[in-house]
């Protein structure tokens, strides 16, 4: 398979001043309209200052292709993916740039079967687009727009799909994202008491950065600590992801509802295969097999491509969970309401469904800065690095970066990212000392090749 050139582990993003220019997306809106040949295609932004501007150019580009445009505003993620195959469009698309910074935007698509495009699919935009094949529509043949209220067929579904007791009380951070319009308001709607934080839409992110990452969310923890909360929940800007904090104000680990999310999935599907990225905690393979299924692990944004390939049950990664049951896309909003059904069903704080059903290993990642340009180099250092100086080593798994597998089950992981200018160190040890020496381990590499 060709090399994407503008596609990244999930979609396109970059700055509006220099990559996800209005003209980019006229033509990716003409690219994808021409991909899909005719009907109808979803569009929806979220709550960053340019998505109107894109999103008229991108609007502009499917009609010039030919099919029609089903505008529902600004929505999360998750509702463009739902509202995609509830309507029997042929395609979807949000304007979105997730957790980036506010000067950054960019977009993500969908098939109609409300799951995002595989890479190669990707690839036929880019053909579309670089190899000189975009047509325009005749006078008579181009597409109409219409507004479409999405969300309350959105939330109907999710309140159809779960079973909540009444009464719990949650606090919510919707990042000042698209979440704002629909979590807070299904939440109610389910019966909980709901205190909101930072849940109007303001492109410019005041409250905090949009990734829901403990870094971030010190005003939730507290907040949920000081209102006597059952949990609180918070999305990035398209609310595709969703992180949660117990009832003592604590951050539940990523990787924690991932396993509680699988374990619970095998058993009830008395098997299976689940499909996780190649960042996430060995728990999620312990309690995986336990449950009498097995996991295989993929690269970061692959894992709609995974869960095809081997007919999964279960897929997900950090922060972004997959309900196959209710549709094979990524859904932060439907998580949240899981998370309270699961609470509901065991009549426990969550710190105690958590601690009964996953292992708790000692852990570590960081975020570094890794220009896009020293990105090859730097990880063709560290693949030579690594494997001479970590000790003990089981297997090495190089489907996205590197990851190093000890054999008693620790591992360190060093990749660079797909969508920004960054790479990430993730380790993970059976003692808290060993944590740490795989973490000096790391972080001698990362500062040896980006000299």
């Amino acid at each position: 398979m060709s090399a994407k050139r503008l596609f990244g582990t999930r979609g396109i993003r970059g700055p509006i001043a220099t990559k996800v220019t209005p003209e980019l997306m006229l033509k990716l809106g003409q690219s994808l309209a021409n991909y899909v040949g005719e009907g109808k295609i979803v569009i929806a932004r979220d709550a960053r200052t340019s998505g109107e501007t894109l999103g008229h150019a991108f609007t502009a580009g499917v009609l010039a292709g030919g099919c029609d445009v089903i505008d529902i505003g600004v929505a999360p993620s998750p509702c463009v993916a739902f509202t995609t195959r509830d309507i029997g469009a042929k395609a979807g698309a949000i304007i979105t740039a997730s957790h980036n910074p506010p000067p950054d935007n960019g977009v993500a698509f969908y098939n109609f079967m409300g799951m995002e495009f595989l890479p190669s699919e990707e690839l036929a935009i880019e053909e579309i687009m670089f190899g000189g094949r975009i047509k325009q529509a005749n006078w008579d043949e181009l597409g109409r727009a219409q507004r479409y209220d999405a969300i309350p067929r959105y939330v109907q579904a999710i309140k159809n799909a779960v079973k909540v007791k009444r009464g719990f009380k949650v606090v919510v951070d919707c990042a000042n994202g698209a979440g704002s319009l629909v979590t807070p308001y299904l939440l109610r709607e389910l019966g909980c008491k709901v205190v909101t934080l930072n849940s109007h839409l303001d492109g410019h992110f005041p409250g905090h950065p949009g990734e829901p990452q403990p870094w971030n969310l010190g005003d939730l923890m507290r907040t949920v600590h000081e209102v006597g909360a059952d949990i609180g929940l918070a999305h990035d800007g398209d609310a595709d992801r969703v992180a949660a904090i117990d009832e003592n104000g604590k951050f539940i680990r990523h990787d924690a509802l991932l396993a509680l999310f699988a374990k619970r999935t095998i058993e009830s599907k008395k098997g299976g295969i689940a499909i996780t990225s190649i960042n996430t905690s060995v728990a999620i393979e312990e309690v995986v097999a336990k449950a009498g299924g097995s996991t295989i692990r993929t690269a970061l944004g692959n894992i709609h491509a995974a869960m095809q390939e081997h007919g999964a049950v279960f897929a997900g990664e950090p922060g972004k969970i997959i309900f196959l049951d209710f549709g094979p896309w990524i859904d932060g909003v439907l998580a949240a309401a899981k998370l309270l059904e699961i609470m509901s069903t065991e009549g426990k704080p969550i710190s105690k469904i958590i601690a009964a059903d996953v292992p708790d290993y000692p852990f570590y990642h960081e975020d570094f800065a890794c220009p896009d340009e020293k990105k090859v180099a730097f990880m063709q250092g560290i693949r030579d690095y690594l494997p001479k100086n970590v000790s003990e080593v089981r297997d090495l798994l190089e489907i996205d970066g590197l990851r190093v597998n000890r054999n008693n089950g620790s591992w360190i992981l060093i990749r660079v990212s797909g969508t920004e200018p960054k790479g990430r160190i993730v380790v993970e040890g059976r003692t808290q000392a060993e944590m740490e020496e795989l973490k000096t381990i790391g972080l001698r590499g990362v500062k040896e090749f980006l000299k």
